[in-house]
């Protein structure tokens, strides 16, 4: 073997310069981790603003459906015990003519009885509205707060100009995973990040391929609208939804809400869209059809609506969402007699994308008290031949993570 002091100086250059590449190598991957971790985080952070607004609206809508039930009670309990009070009343004063005296006694207690039952109704229902007030406000308050947020949130749209190309600005909607999709560039993951962070991420994108050195302004439309102008909120299943300041020398209506702020989801319920609002501080909640309207069928139902009034949108009760890592995040409508697999509906959405963690899918699912439960699903067992699916039910969010490791 060649011992020579000039094979040893080769040598050794050698492994002086495959341990510089090891270590550019090595900082280069440290750096890939580092800021797949922060984008993580920047998403995951997001996302939990989201689902608590989500779960927010979902919360309301139940506490308005409990209180409105409730108000309706208590209004009938009012008719009752007046009329009966009225009847009693007259007999009472009947019999005091006549000098009936067993027959006043009686018709004394039947008052009595009766305006305590009366009085005890219109104190239930003055503590209802004063519950529904308090819900009206909550709503508007907190849509507020979610749009006052420096954050980025998914669902919600932002305006982005590049001055160096025109073609490129425009209005962009986050989606369920955080990112939009901008033309000749692809995705651009932006969730969790406020608006100069939005700004570096959409020039780094394009510097990969576009422009070397791109300027890049990041607006938020709906931020900060709430205190601009009179608006309306708008709150469950509209595109982009939170206050909306009404355009000049329009008359907002139901329908007109829907039509020009954006349009609404796919699970949304038009049959059933209500109308929150405070008249002299009392609580008024109204259900208009907005899709018989749309149909040409009631015109005359619409609703004009007044600043500070809340458009509220549901969901259908049968649909499932599926979100994160999957080819075409949406939301699924559960047919009849369609019983739906947590794969199945991945399958439905064009399948896994490249970094989804298969092992770590789970169904976030309602429960009657408001909290989620968490339903763990390993689709590579179930494709391996072990292992079970979920049959989803109404409502239940299938959840796709990423790997950790995505590089």
């Amino acid at each position: 073997m060649n011992n020579s002091p000039t094979t040893r100086l080769f040598a050794f250059r050698a492994l002086l310069f495959s341990g510089l590449i090891g270590c550019v190598f090595s900082v280069a991957a440290v750096d890939k981790i580092e800021a797949h971790k922060k984008s993580k985080e920047e998403f995951l952070q997001a996302q939990r603003a989201a689902e608590k607004k989500q779960l927010s609206t979902d919360t309301v809508q139940r506490d308005l459906d409990r209180l409105t039930e409730q108000k309706t009670l208590w209004e009938k309990e009012i008719v009752y015990a007046k009329s009966k009070l009225s009847y009693a009343s007259a007999q009472l004063e009947k019999a005091a003519k006549v000098s009936a005296a067993e027959d006043v006694d009686r018709w004394k207690r039947d008052v009595a009885t009766f305006e305590a039952r009366l009085k005890a109704s219109e104190t239930e229902l003055a503590k209802t509205d004063s519950e529904i007030q308090a819900a009206i406000q909550g709503v508007q308050r907190s849509l507020k707060e979610n749009y006052d947020n420096s954050l980025i949130l998914p669902g919600e749209s932002i305006e982005v100009v590049v001055l160096e190309d025109d073609s490129l600005n425009g209005l962009y909607q986050v989606r369920r995973g955080g990112y939009i999709i901008m033309p000749r560039v692809g995705r651009i993951s932006l969730a969790g990040k406020d608006a100069a962070g939005a700004e570096k991420a959409i020039k780094d994108a394009l510097q990969v391929n576009q422009i070397k050195d791109s300027t890049v302004m990041v607006e938020r439309p709906q931020a900060g609208s709430s205190s601009d102008g009179a608006v309306i909120y708008l709150a469950g299943e509209f595109v982009h939804a939170g206050p909306w300041k009404i355009p000049q020398g329009i008359v907002p209506s139901a329908v007109t809400s829907v039509l020009r702020s954006g349009g609404t989801t796919q699970s949304a319920d038009l049959t059933k869209v209500r109308i929150l609002r405070l008249v002299s501080g009392q609580p008024l909640v109204e259900e208009v059809n907005v899709q018989a309207i749309l149909d040409g069928v009631g015109l005359n139902s619409d609703l004009t609506l007044n600043p500070g009034d809340i458009v509220m949108i549901p969901a259908f009760a049968n649909v499932v969402y599926v979100t994160g890592n999957v080819m075409n995040p949406n939301t699924l409508k559960l047919l009849p007699d369609d019983e739906l697999t947590a794969y199945s509906a991945i399958l439905r959405c064009g399948g896994f994308s490249r970094f989804a963690n298969r092992k770590k899918v789970y169904v976030l699912r309602d429960r009657s008290n408001g909290a989620k439960q968490k339903i763990p699903v390993s689709i590579k067992e179930l494709q391996d031949g072990k292992g079970s699916d979920v049959v989803l039910e109404p409502k239940d969010i299938v959840v796709v993570p990423e790997k950790f490791f995505s590089f």
